[in-house]
């Protein structure tokens, strides 16, 4: 009788900064992928990237509409006197 089981291990992960920036934390300085696993994180990085610039543009959006009304607002849309 043999017991097995499947660990799976995070070597890498992708986040969005609060600065709109695409951060990718490994678990070591060099790490060696297999070409599937460069294949997956490159498609992580990339949709990082993708949210990053919605989260830019969508900021710039919200800037641009507090300009025209020519008001200081918070991100909630509280105008600050």
């Amino acid at each position: 009788m043999a017991i097995s089981e499947k660990i799976t291990i995070e070597i890498a992960s992708v986040v969005v900064s609060d600065e709109y920036r695409v951060e990718l934390r490994q678990e070591k300085k060099l790490t060696a992928y297999s070409s599937q696993q460069a294949r997956d994180l490159a498609l992580e990085l990339i949709e990082a990237a993708e949210r990053a610039d919605a989260a830019i543009a969508e900021d710039m959006e919200v800037r641009s509409i507090r300009q025209l009304r020519e008001q200081l607002m918070t991100p909630r849309g509280e105008v600050v006197l």
